[in-house]
C-alpha cells in the first residue's frame, strides 16, 4: 500500500467503528449479533498487513506535526482504492503509547462510546499476539455489538484487527491498523488508519465527513492517555528517587564511625540531655520523658 494525495475515492466507508452515529442514523441499526453464528462472509475489506506504514510526508506535514498537529494523508492500493491514515507525534514514549492501544480491558474507560471491551480470547505464538474482544458502543441512543480480532507484533510495534467471522456482528465489516515509530527516547509517532462496511447506503459527503473526524479522535484519545501515563509514572519515579536519596542518607548516617574523642563527646552529649529531660519530667507531672 502506498500514499498518495489528491481526494480520497473509496467505495466503502473509511471510519472508525467506534464513531458512526450520524451514518447509523442513515442505515438505520442492524440487529443479529450472536455469539454461537457465524458472519454472513469472511470478510469483503482487505486486511492490513502487520509493519510500517508505505507513507511519504511532506515538509508541510511535518512542520504541522512538530506543532503538535495531526495529518492525514490517503493511501493508495493496488486496485485504486484508498484508504485515510492518520499522523500524530506523541510526547510519550513508544511503550508507553503501545501499552494504551493494547489495553483492550480498559477501552470503556479510555474511549468514547464504548460501553465495555471484553476479551474472550486470547494465545501468544512465539512472535504475535492475538486477543478477541466483544465491544458494546452506544451513538446517538443506539447499542452495537461486534467481535473484534486483534493482532500484535511486538517486535514490529504494530496492531491490526478484523471482525472476527466466527461470530456475527452488527456492522459488515471492519479492519483497522496501529502503528508506533520510535522518534527520540521520550516521543514517538502514531499511524492510525480504520476502515468500516456498514450495511446499506450511505451519502459520499457523510462518509468523507465522518472518516476524517473519526480518525482525528482516534489518535487524540491515544495521546490523551499516554500523555496521562508517561506523567503519572515520571511522578513515581520522582518519588521513588526521593525515597531512596533520604533511605541512603539515614543509613549512610547510621554508619557514619567518628573519631574516638568525638565519639565519646557523643555520649557523653546524649547522656547529659537524657538527664536534664528526665529531671523536668520528674519536676512536673505534666512533662513525661521521650
Amino acid at each position: 500500500m502506498r500514499a498518495a494525495s489528491g481526494s480520497t475515492r473509496t467505495s466503502n466507508a473509511s471510519l472508525h467503528p467506534l464513531l458512526l452515529g450520524l451514518a447509523l442514523l442513515v442505515v438505520g441499526p442492524v440487529q443479529g449479533a450472536s455469539e454461537q453464528q457465524p458472519h454472513f462472509h469472511r470478510g469483503v475489506l482487505k486486511p492490513y498487513a502487520l509493519g510500517p506504514p508505505d507513507i511519504l510526508l511532506s515538509a508541510q506535514d511535518e512542520r504541522n506535526l512538530r506543532m503538535g498537529r495531526a495529518v492525514s494523508q490517503a493511501l493508495a492500493a493496488e486496485d485504486d482504492t484508498r484508504r485515510l491514515i492518520m499522523v500524530q507525534d506523541i510526547q510519550a514514549p513508544c511503550d508507553f503509547v503501545l501499552s494504551r492501544i493494547m489495553d483492550l480491558d480498559n477501552y470503556d474507560r479510555m474511549v468514547s462510546g464504548v460501553d465495555s471491551c471484553v476479551r474472550y480470547a486470547s494465545f501468544d505464538d512465539g512472535k504475535t499476539q492475538t486477543v478477541k474482544s466483544t465491544y458494546d458502543i452506544s451513538a446517538v441512543g443506539l447499542k452495537f455489538r461486534y467481535y473484534v480480532k486483534h493482532t500484535y507484533d511486538p517486535s514490529q510495534r504494530c496492531m491490526v484487527f478484523s471482525l472476527d467471522y466466527d461470530r456475527r456482528s452488527d456492522f459488515d465489516d471492519s479492519v483497522g491498523y496501529w502503528y508506533v515509530q520510535p522518534a527520540t527516547r521520550t516521543s514517538c509517532r502514531v499511524f492510525y488508519s480504520c476502515e468500516c462496511k456498514l450495511r446499506g447506503w450511505v451519502p459520499g459527503p457523510v462518509l468523507n465527513m465522518l472518516q476524517k473526524e473519526a480518525l482525528k479522535k482516534a489518535t487524540c484519545w491515544v495521546n490523551e492517555e499516554s500523555l496521562k501515563e508517561w506523567h503519572a509514572s515520571r511522578a513515581c519515579a520522582s518519588n521513588d528517587k526521593m525515597v531512596r536519596f533520604v533511605e541512603n542518607v539515614r543509613e549512610s548516617v547510621q554508619n557514619v564511625k567518628l573519631p574516638g574523642q568525638l565519639e565519646r563527646g557523643h555520649r557523653a552529649a546524649t547522656q547529659f540531655v537524657s538527664n536534664v529531660r528526665s529531671s523536668k519530667a520528674r519536676a512536673s507531672p505534666f512533662i513525661h520523658a521521650y
